[in-house]
């Protein structure tokens, strides 16, 4: 059973709405709260799903402004959702759990169900149902 979602959750939500609805500098404003309150870079313009848990309420994560998260995903703390240099943005499917310190570079696709090992660096595609381990991260479970 997965944690229900948490205040940065909600926060990007209520940005996002208003960034959606042009209301002009609340999403900023509220950008900037979680990243002084929670440490974390969280913009309103990211494709999130529903029920997102930040672990440790959102320490130290970092997300890519274009990245697009599926639904239920677990993020522990310090994680980086990054683009490379024009190698395009992550995609995270659905139900998916990436560990603390992980950091996941470029255009990568995370399938639905897979697991990201802690401090893994993942630079490659992750299938469905997979456990990845390591820098750089390796498939060990399918």
């Amino acid at each position: 059973m997965r944690p229900k979602p948490n205040l940065p959750y909600y926060l990007y939500r209520i940005a996002n709405f208003c960034y959606r609805k042009q209301i002009p500098l609340l999403p900023f404003l509220i950008r900037q709260l979680m990243r002084v309150v929670f440490s974390a870079v969280i913009p309103y313009e990211v494709k999130m799903g529903k029920n997102i848990h930040f672990g440790y309420n959102g320490l130290g994560i970092i997300i890519h402004r274009n990245c697009v998260i599926g639904n239920n995903v677990h993020f522990y703390q310090q994680v980086t959702l990054g683009g490379g240099r024009g190698k395009g943005v992550p995609v995270i499917g659905n139900d998916v759990v990436i560990g603390a310190g992980a950091k996941v570079i470029g255009g990568v696709t995370i399938g639905d169900g897979a697991k990201i090992g802690a401090n893994a660096v993942v630079i490659d595609n992750i299938p469905a149902h997979s456990t990845a381990v390591g820098i750089p991260a390796r498939i060990v479970n399918q």
